[in-house]
């Protein structure tokens, strides 16, 4: 009697043990370290806004009223530079396609308050020409018939911009286009924006326009080529007549020589409502970094060079400060160092970071991340070595990146072997059971 209870609670204990061990889904501990700080200094310049990029990564490391929209001038052609590559990669343009000027943009190459290179009318130019003259030395006639040959005229090109602006990520209270090259609309003449005012002018805060220059940067690098020309030739079609003029790379990094920063890429940008705008790209640093500098009317339009070395200045203001942080491909992350599959060790897989990262933090010393626990899934079959999982980083705060470039909360580890899970329940159970 005795033996026959001693079984009878036997099996009720094993059909208990069973149901709870498969109807119950053990929590995975999650492990957070302390906070890591990310906060972008706090600069004081003698500009409307500013802002420190470091380029690899998209994050902001220094700023001053990043999110207000202000003028931008010649600055804008950065956006109508992406466009065209972007033409010219599709197949829509090519580098020796002859675009033809016509009366309209003869008037705008003639007049005297903005910088041009003269297009005559009926006189055709090749895509590369009107590019390099954009680019190098601000011309503003070759890019106004850039953006036509791309959209037909200025009112359809300004809302080819404004979408483009806005699919970078970059919100519509930061940014406004209505031309191609950022002059007022009154100087557009029979081309204008009907139903705004003359004066209008593009308009974007430097975040804003910092997103614009990093994705033309990361998605165009050739553009660098082009703007570290030391200088504009402009040859004009059947004749020996030749424009030539210093680039503005070339001026830029002559006039801040003294803080041994070496720019790669510059766009200058004036105008009365703008000042002085300017946005440089540095070469790799000593400290093995490289940033994108933004400065927005930091000194009068007609006096920029005081806007260029804050540029610089800034960038050596920042690049001691903080650390930056580099965690190698193949390395554990706190929290995320496996993956569950079930209940079991014998079903845990350490997972390791899928590629190398960096980030910087606003303070000394080492600094460690940790990552939210993947729990296993009951309908995952197998696991694949190298397969890819997402896990979340849970020990961050005030990081700030530009838009559409905040990946750094978001971490890929690799799993580093294979596995098959059994659907069987009763091989679960026992697994649970005995281990």
């Amino acid at each position: 009697m005795g033996r026959k209870i001693s079984i009878g609670v036997f099996l009720g204990l094993l059909i208990i043990s069973f149901l709870i061990g498969f109807f119950i889904n053990d929590e995975v501990k999650q492990e957070k370290l302390s906070t890591v700080n990310g906060e972008p200094i706090q600069l004081k310049e003698t500009a409307n806004a500013a802002l420190v990029v470091n380029f690899k990564t998209g994050q902001i490391v220094a700023e001053q009223n990043p999110k207000q929209k202000l003028t931008i001038a010649s600055t804008s052609k950065l956006l109508t530079t992406y466009l065209v590559l972007k033409a010219i990669r599709s197949g829509k343009l090519s580098w020796q396609q002859r675009i033809k000027s016509n009366n309209e943009i003869y008037r705008l190459s003639q007049n005297t308050e903005l910088m041009n290179v003269t297009l005559y009318p009926n006189d055709s130019y090749t895509v590369k020409q009107l590019l390099e003259s954009t680019l190098l030395i601000s011309s503003n006639a070759t890019g106004v018939l850039l953006g036509d040959a791309i959209s037909g005229n200025q009112t359809n090109f300004a809302k080819l911009m404004n979408k483009t602006a806005a699919s970078f990520g970059i919100p519509k209270s930061e940014f406004k286009f209505y031309n191609a090259v950022g002059i007022s609309n009154s100087y557009l003449g029979s081309g204008k924006i009907r139903d705004i005012s003359d004066k209008a002018e593009n308009l974007a805060s430097v975040k804003a326009l910092s997103t614009i220059a990093y994705r033309l940067f990361a998605d165009y690098p050739e553009v660098m080529k082009i703007m570290q020309e030391n200088q504009l030739n402009f040859q004009y079609p059947n004749s020996s007549q030749r424009f030539q003029s210093i680039g503005t790379l070339s001026k830029f990094n002559a006039e801040v020589a003294d803080t041994k920063i070496k720019f790669i890429a510059a766009k200058s940008g004036a105008s009365r409502s703008a000042g002085s705008v300017m946005l440089g790209l540095t070469d790799k640093l000593a400290n093995g970094q490289q940033y994108l500098s933004v400065v927005m009317n930091g000194s009068d339009y007609e006096t920029p060079l005081p806007t260029w070395q804050l540029v610089a200045n800034m960038v050596k203001e920042v690049m001691n400060q903080g650390t930056n942080h580099v965690i190698k491909k193949g390395h554990a992350i706190t929290g995320s160092k496996n993956l569950y599959l079930q209940k079991t060790q014998l079903n845990q897989i350490a997972l390791k970071t899928a590629s190398t990262f960096s980030f910087w933090t606003n303070g000394e010393g080492p600094q460690r991340i940790s990552a939210q626990a993947i729990p296993y899934d009951r309908k995952s079959a197998a696991v694949k070595r190298g397969q890819i999982f997402t896990s979340k980083i849970n020990n961050t705060k005030h990081f700030d990146y530009l838009y559409g470039l905040d990946q750094f909360h978001k971490i890929k580890l690799q799993a580093t072997k294979s596995t098959k899970i059994s659907h069987n329940l009763f091989i679960r159970y026992w697994r649970w059971l005995t281990h």
